[in-house]
């Protein structure tokens, strides 16, 4: 069943670049009120009549909450969460660091999973999409990603069990972009990201008409998702080119 954004009631976290700010400009052109936040959201230059930002630091159970009661305040309902924060480790793991583990875990994980939550808390019964931008890495893990990787498998695991605890209505979608031009790659001179690469534009695009054919699982590049589901050997040859890129950077002391 298809459905209409059209004049929906939306959340964006991670609003302020990348994949999130192309999120909010199409959404703003479908008619919809949204929220958009981030750690620096007040900065952004984007303004619309039907753009309320928030500062928020999605690390943060209290800005997560404070964040909930703004929208609340702004629009009255909440009809899309599309929780879209999110950060990268590319590196060579060289000892035990409990605090940098749980920094990308608080952001990539935590943060999603309590944010679910509290929008199954919000509407028990009443329908609403829960929209999870993911990464291909969780699906395909490949070597400088580790820890990064897991962060996003494990919202993949939640999802594919969490979706059985939903009611009628109710959507918990998940994407699963391949690697996306954003400043995460532009801040790490000498490191590219994995090819292929997509543009935020197109993979705003796709995860919007994802939401509108209801797809449980979002696949912004056809490439990947057939690689993912019918092509294990390319999944191999592929690793094994990362493989190769990865240990001429930690040899050069570059990760």
């Amino acid at each position: 069943m298809a459905l209409d954004t059209r004049n929906k009631k939306v959340v964006v976290t991670g609003g302020s670049s990348g994949i999130g700010l192309e999120l909010v400009r199409e959404l703003l052109k479908d008619g919809c009120q949204v929220v958009a936040a981030s750690r620096t959201m007040e900065n952004s230059k984007i303004n619309h009549e039907k753009l309320h930002k928030k500062n928020c630091d999605v690390s943060l159970q209290g800005d997560i909450d404070e964040l909930f009661d703004f929208a609340m305040g702004k629009m009255g309902d909440i009809d899309i969460f599309i929780a879209n924060a999110g950060f990268a480790y590319y590196e060579e793991i060289k000892g035990a660091d409990w605090e940098h583990i749980k920094k990308i875990y608080d952001t990539n994980t935590l943060s999603v999973i309590y944010s679910a939550e509290k929008m199954k808390e919000l509407y028990p019964e009443r329908p609403y999409n829960f929209v999870c931008v993911a990464s291909a890495i969780g699906l395909l893990s490949i070597p400088g990603y580790a820890i990064y990787s897991s962060t996003k498998a494990a919202l993949n695991g939640f999802a594919n069990a969490y979706r059985y605890e939903l009611k009628g209505g109710q959507k918990f979608q998940v994407v699963y972009p391949i690697s996306t031009k954003t400043h995460f790659f532009d801040d790490n001179e000498g490191i590219d990201p994995p090819p292929p690469v997509q543009t935020p534009e197109h993979v705003a695009g796709s995860i919007i008409k994802g939401i509108k054919k209801d797809k449980d699982r979002i696949f912004p590049s056809k490439i990947f998702y057939f690689m993912n589901r019918f092509l294990p050997f390319l999944q191999r040859f592929y690793v094994r080119s990362e493989s190769k890129k990865f240990e001429k950077l930690a040899g050069e002391g570059k990760i």
